[in-house]
């Protein structure tokens, strides 16, 4: 039996969620709440509208708080707590321990890592329960996720640099894509098909390490033959210090997220 589902926040990755339970979930049994009505509207054929959040958790089991970092606690602290339901948080950086001073130790809460391809169908989301959630509502909040792509669990230690790598990593990825597409457009090609050149390139490349065995390097080793143009770009990259650039951008990444929260 599906349980009552609400949002608290209904943009981006909140709509994509309600758009990807949609199709399973009837509008009586997803709720939503979000301050500005426009919101609320864009959704009212899909969810039953909440006037405010305390509303919307009394109605529910399971309470995803699709909002920004610096709004948790205010929230969470106005909200009189419903230790039967589960709050689903995805804001980076807020840990379950700040979460349960703000709302209850015994309150059930999962600390959820999703990121932006969600609104494609291609996330990829972590999850990480605090001890009072059972597998069975653990089970229960990663299917909600997984309508927007795959998931895994994870211990807390590990969300910040969960978020540093799939939480942040569509920024590196859409930066590298367009500098690939400019190198595209200086060497003579259009914008249009520079891009979909570079595009289409990472997303084959991304699926070949995800539906093989081997690690990318072995994939890399495979593409750059002998003398070939490829190594030569591969040289020019790591003797910018390509590999050096990205694993200091991520580790950056993750030390700003350990002071979001």
């Amino acid at each position: 039996m599906k349980k009552n589902t609400g949002f608290i926040g209904l943009g981006n990755m909140g709509g994509a969620l309600i758009r990807g339970l949609s199709s399973t979930y009837g509008k009586n049994q997803m709720f939503g709440y979000d301050n500005e009505a426009s919101k609320l509207k864009e959704f009212e054929d899909m969810v039953t509208a909440c006037s405010s959040a305390q509303e919307l958790m009394d109605k529910c089991d399971i309470i995803i708080l699709a909002v920004k970092p610096y709004t948790v606690r205010p929230i969470l602290e106005k909200l009189t707590s419903n230790k039967t339901s589960v709050i689903v948080s995805i804001a980076a950086g807020v840990t379950l321990e700040t979460m349960a001073l703000s709302t209850s130790a015994d309150q059930k809460i999962i600390r959820v890592m999703p990121n932006t391809p969600a609104l494609s169908g291609e996330g990829m989301t972590v999850l990480c329960p605090n001890r009072n959630v059972s597998e069975e509502e653990l089970q229960e909040v990663s299917s909600i996720f997984a309508k927007t792509g795959r998931t895994m669990t994870t211990e807390e230690k590990h969300m910040d640099a969960v978020t540093a790598i799939s939480g942040c990593g569509p920024a590196y990825f859409f930066t590298f894509i367009q500098a690939m597409a400019d190198g595209g457009v200086k060497l003579g090609l259009s914008r249009e098909n520079a891009v979909l050149l570079a595009a289409q390139t990472a997303l084959g490349a991304a699926k070949m390490v995800m539906t093989s065995n081997e690690d990318p390097i072995t994939l890399r080793n495979r593409v750059t033959s002998p003398g070939g143009s490829t190594i030569a770009a591969v040289h020019v990259l790591e003797q910018n210090g390509f590999s050096g650039i990205v694993m200091d951008a991520v580790e950056e990444a993750a030390r700003v997220s350990s002071q979001l929260g």
